[in-house]
């Protein structure tokens, strides 16, 4: 866990720090967790475990043709050392045909460090907790009957997939405020400047788009998404929408992890200093510890400065990208960077 080091605050922000530090808790991230079919009387074999971990490397770094259990040629001692619990539980899903049905599983919970020290120490570049919001824009062609779908077994795939992946995926509600600017044409010709407004509306980062089509037995699929001002399209084929989905959600998580993605730990440890403006309040101050604290390439922090409404912090930071990492947060935005190398940042709330 982060560890913190304060100097004294200014007394008007003590109610806020004390708040702040009784709220925060060590706890696993959900991207740390992989969770494997497997019946009720069927026992944990490790090809169990080996399946679990390879969710949530892949979840980190990206997809890939091979096993990254195999490819980093973990051995059945060494992933029980990642172990840090697991149980079983019963999930309630959709079948094929929309039927709900109750599917038996395995929760399997790994050590975060301990995954990311086994990344660091391969050199591996990965994508932490900060992950951009994706507003994903959807349309169906189905044998010619255009239009949106609320098929429920495909939004179950959406958010499944979603959550495989490790990816922030919001849908809009297309209201009369969304389809006054985007509608299903703008969807099939991968217009991404129509859904500008909409990703101001539900604050997204990235905004993607899906064109499903189904002839016969045929369906095919193309995405576009923007990240950074930089679009991508991607055409599929497949046997199903559920392989459409998963394999453009797992080519949008590795061009999350080429932008984003960081080697934590392959250098040094860096100390970053960072100026904070706007702080006018306890709830800002609590607001932007909690944030700084909780990057993933914090090792340390503390308060070197404080006044009306500004604070200055000391960062012990593992790895490279501090500047892309705060990039992605709505919290705060970064001004610029002074002379003796401090990092200038405002709070945007």
């Amino acid at each position: 866990m982060t560890a913190l080091n304060f100097l004294a605050p200014p007394a008007r922000f003590l109610t806020g720090l004390v708040a702040f530090l009784l709220a925060v808790q060590a706890s696993a991230s959900s991207l740390y967790v992989g969770e494997v079919a497997l019946a009720e009387d069927e026992p944990v074999t490790p090809l169990v475990l080996v399946e679990a971990l390879d969710q949530v490397l892949v979840r980190l770094t990206g997809p890939s043709d091979e096993s990254p259990v195999a490819t980093l040629g973990l051995s059945p001692d060494t992933i029980a050392r990642l172990l840090q619990g697991q149980q079983r539980v019963r999930v309630e899903t959709l079948d094929a045909d929309g039927v709900p049905m109750i599917e038996p599983r395995l929760r399997v919970d790994f050590y975060p460090v301990a995954v990311d020290r086994l990344l660091a120490d391969a050199g591996l570049k990965r994508l932490g907790r900060e992950r951009p919001s994706i507003l994903l824009w959807m349309t169906v062609d189905d044998e010619g009957a255009t239009g949106w779908s609320d098929d429920p077994v495909l939004a179950q795939t959406l958010a499944q997939q979603a959550e495989r992946f490790g990816l922030d995926v919001i849908r809009p509600l297309r209201d009369a405020l969304d389809l006054a600017t985007v509608g299903p044409s703008d969807i099939r010709g991968g217009f991404l400047e129509a859904a500008e407004p909409s990703a101001d509306r539900y604050q997204a980062d990235i905004v993607a788009m899906l064109d499903l089509r189904r002839d016969e037995d045929v369906h095919a699929g193309r995405w576009f998404w923007r990240i950074d001002g930089r679009d991508s399209s991607l055409s599929l084929t497949g046997d199903s929408r559920a392989r459409l989905i998963e394999n453009g959600f797992g080519e949008l998580l590795a061009a999350l992890v080429e932008r984003y993605g960081t080697v934590v730990g392959a250098a040094d440890d860096v100390t970053e200093r960072v100026v904070v403006e706007g702080i006018v309040d306890a709830v800002h101050y609590a607001e932007v510890l909690r944030y700084l604290s909780g990057l993933s390439l914090v090792e340390d922090l503390r308060v070197t400065r404080a006044d009306e409404r500004e604070v200055e912090f000391e960062l012990s930071v593992t790895g490279s990208g501090l500047q892309d990492l705060i990039g992605l947060s709505r919290i705060l935005t970064v001004e610029d960077r002074s002379a003796d190398g401090r990092w200038i940042l405002r709070l945007t709330r």
